[in-house]
């Protein structure tokens, strides 16, 4: 949970583009602080300058927010601020959910303007924790008459407006046989959406159901769905030089045993990555660590939020910390790779 408020603003195109965030949750009195918490660009930018902010494009591409973040703290606190990983999988996760959530209106007969205003495109959360209670008590907007952001007082919130996360909805699948009835799996199963981690199942996929889920995880769920890499297990090695051309090349080859190891070797080989459908690929990646040494201490770091969604969390629960965040460029996630 993290509190948002905005002070003098500089344009970006035709938008404000400062934000101003605290940790102080009784909005200065310093009764409640908070330790960590998300960002979310995209929606404070709407409420901010009161026009609708598109995570992707209409065709499902992702874009990704580069920011200036200026951290001041009352203590001495470090800090830990992770986001999505801009991998192709995150990219591509994007690319099949956008594809199939359209065919899934199309199915149930809804079409264009019946998706709503502001639901032309996903509105994901950043990790399963984000599914918490806390989702969207966090980011009040203000603008301060105080010149101290870390002593505000007299703000005014900019709390109001909707920002609805997706949500999708599918019937179970079952194996042969008659459905289950031991398990409350219901007919229809609505779930959200998370970039990172693994999917969160109410009833867990088995042999004779697809299972049921309180949110899916994007890369997860995309990693489970594509046609994985298969390497080769050892008896289905090259053993000998049976291909013609191969033994061609080797004739008068004194190391053509020693050439035939290294290519088994070689075949063998896995990927340079992990291949595990709930692996690291599914989890964020750190792009900040900072500190402040002394109290009233500042840090400066600039950062590229992939759905201009990040998350932090501070050592220091009892450090008061502000975050002026200033927006410098809007940018697709596949141009920052």
């Amino acid at each position: 949970m993290i509190y948002l408020y905005t002070g003098l603003a500089s344009p970006i195109g035709d938008m404000e583009n400062k934000l101003y965030y605290s940790t102080d949750t009784d909005q200065g009195t310093g009764v409640t602080l908070i330790q960590k918490g998300y960002f979310n660009i995209a929606r404070d930018l709407s409420r901010l300058n009161s026009k609708n902010e598109e995570v992707t494009t209409r065709d499902g591409h992702v874009y990704g927010y580069l920011c200036q973040f200026k951290m001041k703290a009352s203590a001495s606190t470090s800090l830990i601020f992770s986001t999505a990983p801009n991998s192709w999988k995150m990219r591509n996760s994007f690319r099949k959910f956008h594809a199939y959530r359209n065919i899934m209106f199309d199915n149930a007969g809804v079409e264009g303007d019946e998706m709503g205003r502001y639901g032309k495109t996903i509105r994901p959360l950043l990790d399963a924790n984000h599914n918490g209670g806390n989702v969207d008590t966090l980011v009040p907007a203000t603008t301060s008459s105080n010149s101290d952001p870390v002593s505000p007082g007299g703000e005014v919130y900019f709390n109001n407006g909707e920002w609805t996360y997706t949500k999708l909805a599918t019937t179970p699948i079952f194996g042969e046989g008659p459905r289950p009835t031991t398990t409350p799996e219901p007919w229809a199963d609505a779930f959200s959406l998370h970039i990172c981690e693994e999917n969160v199942a109410d009833v867990l996929p088995s042999d004779e159901a697809s299972g049921t889920y309180t949110s899916v995880g994007m890369i997860h769920s995309y990693n489970l769905d594509r046609m994985e890499v298969v390497t080769p297990t050892t008896p289905e090695a090259l053993a000998s030089p049976t291909n013609p051309l191969a033994a061609l090349k080797a004739t008068g080859n004194q190391a053509a045993a020693e050439v035939l190891d290294i290519a088994i070797d070689q075949e063998l080989e896995t990927p340079p990555y992990d291949i595990a459908d709930n692996g690291p690929s599914i989890m964020k990646v750190i792009e900040n660590i900072s500190a402040t040494p002394t109290t009233g201490g500042t840090v400066s770091f600039t950062a590229f939020l992939p759905a201009g969604l990040a998350a932090f969390y501070l050592s220091q629960k009892d450090a008061a910390t502000v975050f002026e965040v200033q927006v410098l460029g809007k940018m697709l996630c596949k141009d920052m790779a």
